[in-house]
């Protein structure tokens, strides 16, 4: 019962910090930066693999934040929404830059996944894997926006339980979902080759 509580009153400081930041509040957005700046930075490392690129993101990501608050809507919690931001500015930055090394996985089921792997490999190898990388990474931008955070929370590590929780749906929809995004992601990469 008291996590129950915490996570309340967690979400109630952040509820009232965005609307500081709203209002101007230099230091509500500089609170909220400090509390949400490493697991930005993960989400976008996670994606194009370079630490200093990753830093441009996570500057262009806080920036965009604060010039689109007005736009953010609290049917999705202030972490996910700026998690979504981060995930479209890395896929753009992916796309507009096709030689950068990438690593990225989707869970496939429980036990295995879809590896996208950049090794030792030929230079026909190399440009095979640059195209699935632009299929997948343009297949993932065009599956619905929860299917998309749904993926982007298990990207990094989120378990169903924890999902479940932040989104405050049952865990059992979250394993749905993903699914449903999983195979919708699979057909559209079907369609795409």
């Amino acid at each position: 019962m008291k996590e129950e509580i915490d996570f309340a009153k967690v979400k109630a400081e952040i509820k009232l910090l965005v609307e500081q930041a709203r209002q101007g509040s230099e230091r509500a957005f500089n609170e909220l930066y400090y509390r949400y700046k490493k697991t930005i930075w993960w989400t976008a490392y996670k994606i194009v693999k370079n630490i200093d690129v990753t830093d441009d993101i996570v500057s262009e990501v806080f920036t965009k934040a604060f010039t689109k608050l007005d736009t953010y809507t609290q049917h999705i919690s202030f972490e996910m929404w700026l998690k979504t931001i981060t995930l479209n500015t890395a896929i753009d930055y992916v796309r507009k830059n096709k030689k950068e090394q990438l690593n990225n996985y989707i869970d496939d089921e429980e036990t295995s996944n879809i590896q996208l792997d950049e090794k030792d490999y030929s230079p026909e190898d190399k440009y095979i894997y640059k195209q699935e990388v632009d299929i997948t990474m343009k297949c993932i931008s065009l599956l619905k926006k929860k299917y998309r955070d749904m993926l982007n929370m298990r990207l990094e590590g989120k378990t169903y339980q924890q999902i479940a929780m932040e989104l405050a749906i049952p865990e059992a929809t979250v394993r749905t979902d993903l699914n449903k995004a999983r195979r919708r992601l699979k057909q559209l990469i079907k369609d795409n080759y």
